[in-house]
């Protein structure tokens, strides 16, 4: 995911209701420096809200209901009128990934969270834009094995 700007964003959860098996984890590949915290990481309590940076080589794990929000930030903004070249543009790129260890006690709700016919319950904040993550549009025919009659072991 790269961003140049964010105006608004909501507070979320990727990964929900696992037993606590599954993880988003998030790793950042470009970053910008001399900035504000980007990301909000709430506590588990709730009652607390900590921005923190990213930082080269380390990576944030939250597990279920690991709630996270991009803080509101302005690396550039064309709107602004600066001219600046498309190299001089700073931006930051991370990369975040999906990891569960997948059995009998969760693959409904996994495979919910992937492949429901309900997207994310943050999925409404990416309306407008021209590209959305593969799970959430199931006419690219991603998905996450569905079992068979025997068990679960077609998922794994």
């Amino acid at each position: 995911m790269g961003m140049t700007h964010c105006d608004s964003s909501v507070m979320h959860s990727d990964i929900y209701a696992t037993g606590d098996k599954s993880w988003n984890i998030i790793f950042p590949l470009i970053t910008v420096e001399g900035t504000d915290p980007e990301l909000n990481i709430m506590a588990e309590d709730m009652n607390t809200i900590v921005g923190v940076h990213y930082l080269k080589d380390v990576a944030y794990a939250m597990g279920d209901f690991g709630y996270h929000q991009t803080i509101p930030s302005n690396y550039f903004d064309p709107k602004d009128g600066a001219d600046v070249s498309k190299e001089d543009v700073p931006i930051r790129v991370v990369f975040g990934a999906y990891c569960s260890q997948i059995d009998e006690s969760n693959v409904a709700m996994i495979r919910h969270i992937y492949d429901g016919d309900d997207p994310a319950p943050f999925a409404d904040q990416f309306v407008d834009l021209p590209i959305r993550e593969v799970h959430w549009d199931k006419s690219t025919g991603a998905s996450l094995a569905t079992p068979g009659r025997n068990g679960l072991s077609e998922v794994y």
